[in-house]
């Protein structure tokens, strides 16, 4: 699953995939499962990621979190380092929830469920990383495990270092072991203009046996066989 600003079930998410364009001046879509007064003091990224989170929870009741993300909270990092610059004083939300295990902590914490969660960063390679991860996990626990990638607007000063800008987005699988999906190994690949994740997740809304994920080493190729 997954969720954007304009992106809210499968009709929509279907007629991006076709289409590859985003909606225009969207809304974030609802947050039920956060309170108020917690969802106002999330990043977009972070309120589209726990949201999405407790719905899969709900569904799946995983046994691991695994929570995935390139940048992070960058642009609330971001405005802290402009703070420390300008010797201006710490906000105390902003300086809490800029670590990089936000949205796992946050997730449990709102969804009131002891769900071992981890967080990874891999850089260009984030998704990808975070497959092999769960594969990995899926060896030492008895059950699903969810992987949850998010993204948020980067801020621009860094955008001449970044191909992708996406608007914020989160998206969501959950694994269980068998034998249905496999890593195939390095090949060629040109960009699709998306993230990992959104390649991923446009395969399968195209319902894809094969995905070429974007690297700055070629691209990983995962393939999907029936059983």
């Amino acid at each position: 699953a997954a969720l954007a600003p304009g992106l809210m079930n499968e009709a929509d998410w279907a007629s991006w995939a076709s289409n590859s364009l985003w909606p225009e001046s969207a809304s974030l879509p609802a947050a039920p499962l956060i309170p108020a007064m917690t969802a106002r003091r999330m990043s977009q990224s972070a309120r589209l990621a726990v949201q999405l989170g407790l719905q899969l929870i709900a569904q799946w009741q995983p046994r691991h979190l695994l929570c995935v993300s390139r940048h992070g909270e960058l642009a609330r990092t971001f405005t802290l380092l402009q703070k420390l610059i300008q010797q201006q004083p710490l906000s105390p939300t902003d300086f809490s929830m800029s670590v990089h295990n936000t949205v796992a902590g946050l997730t449990t914490i709102v969804g009131q469920q002891p769900l071992p969660a981890s967080s990874l960063a891999a850089g260009v390679d984030s998704f990808h990383a975070g497959l092999v991860e769960a594969c990995a996990t899926l060896q030492a626990v008895s059950g699903p495990v969810l992987l949850l990638y998010f993204e948020g607007s980067l801020p621009e000063f860094y955008r001449p270092w970044v191909a992708e800008c996406e608007p914020p987005h989160a998206v969501a699988v959950v694994l269980a072991p068998g034998s249905q999906w496999r890593y195939l190994g390095r090949e060629a690949s040109s960009s699709s203009g998306l993230n990992q994740a959104l390649t991923f997740w446009r395969s399968r809304l195209q319902d894809a046996t094969s995905v070429c994920l974007p690297s700055s080493v070629g691209g990983h190729l995962w393939s999907c066989a029936a059983e």
